[in-house]
């Protein structure tokens, strides 16, 4: 049997099974991959097929883009498990408006699909199905065409921090290098200085905004919303650490189309209230109609930092550049990103006196 094992194992090219990952780390994917779709399609194509394929690109945009999608992986029952479901977040269709669109911070799709799943609520189900896996599952033209819309034409939500640190590892990079609209959620983790109080530590920061900028080569809309509650402080230290900065530097060299960066409201607040320069406005600008048509910008025109309170009329877009060119341009945008208020931090107790 042994010399049988052998000849089969030479003359059928078989080989030894790869060992199986720990189940403490995520599902990396392997180093040398094997090609899913061929180079050239030899077999004949069904009439869809057939159409031009600026014609097919526009089906596939119309029929599987201009949604957000959550992608996800968690480890739960001593297993990583992928999660990937439509975000219903800010309804189907609603613009990414200052004061109406709700950040990922405030994001409960997931509490709400196992609600859906415990009561039996099929109807509510269907709503975070992505409804294209039949379709990419039914030929390899199909999914060489149809996964790279689902990346490139809707808005890619994470908010797990495994998935962040090891963005490469754990999906494709070409998948990566297609996407245009991303989000994300980072988390401060809590730690005790040396005199005992509680602080904020971000980290880990760093390193999931390099694989974004190494990786995502053709993105053009990006949001990250903070969360950095704690049950034990109610004074962030969010504006005194390096986030901003490294913000700053990410934005720099991205090609941004918009970015968006939600601040814990605290932190929020207290930048609002600090060294903001007074309300200026663009000679091409609509002065701004009370409180809620403006917001802070954090303008990176300068080599050094500054916020403004700029009018919303372009949001989610850039505004335009305060200091007018002297070739008369005044259509230059400013560099930069807008600041939003997020999340609120833990509740507090209220008592009643009589």
């Amino acid at each position: 049997m042994a010399k049988l094992g052998a000849w089969v194992k030479e003359h059928l090219g078989l080989k030894p099974c790869p060992r199986k990952q720990s189940t403490d780390q995520p599902p990396f994917l392997p180093s040398v991959r094997r090609p899913i779709t061929p180079t050239s399609f030899d077999t004949p194509t069904c009439l869809f097929f057939r159409l031009p394929y600026d014609i097919r690109s526009m089906i596939f945009s119309i029929a599987f883009g201009g949604r957000a999608f959550h992608v996800d992986i968690v480890h739960q029952e001593r297993a990583w498990q992928w999660r990937g479901y439509v975000c219903l977040r800010n309804g189907p269709r609603l613009p990414s408006m200052r004061y109406a669109w709700l950040g990922p911070w405030l994001d409960a799709c997931l509490q709400d699909r196992e609600w859906c799943e415990r009561t039996g609520n099929t109807p509510g189900l269907e709503a975070y199905r992505v409804g294209a896996m039949g379709f990419l599952l039914s030929c390899r033209q199909a999914y060489t065409e149809g996964i790279d819309v689902l990346y490139s034409a809707n808005c890619i939500s994470i908010q797990s921090e495994p998935l962040l640190l090891h963005l490469p590892q754990l999906i494709p990079l070409n998948r990566l290098a297609s996407i245009t609209s991303l989000e994300m959620v980072i988390r401060a983790h809590h730690t005790d200085r040396d005199d005992g109080k509680p602080s904020l530590n971000l980290d880990h920061m760093k390193p999931i905004l390099d694989n974004v900028t190494t990786h995502c080569h053709h993105l053009r809309s990006f949001c990250l919303s903070f969360v950095a509650h704690t049950k034990r402080s109610y004074r962030h230290e969010l504006l005194d650490s390096p986030a901003l900065p490294w913000n700053d530097a990410f934005c720099r060299s991205m090609n941004l189309r918009n970015m968006r960066v939600e601040l814990p409201a605290m932190d929020y607040w207290r930048a609002s209230r600090g060294q903001v320069q007074p309300m200026e406005y663009h000679p091409s600008e609509a002065p701004a109609k009370g409180p809620f048509g403006r917001s802070l910008w954090r303008c990176l025109d300068s080599e050094e930092p500054s916020v403004q309170f700029r009018a919303i009329e372009r949001y989610p877009y850039p505004p335009l550049k305060l200091a007018v060119l002297e070739d008369g341009d005044e259509s230059v945008e400013s560099a930069g990103y807008w600041l939003a208020e997020g999340e609120s931090g833990p509740e507090q107790q209220y008592v009643t006196c009589f």
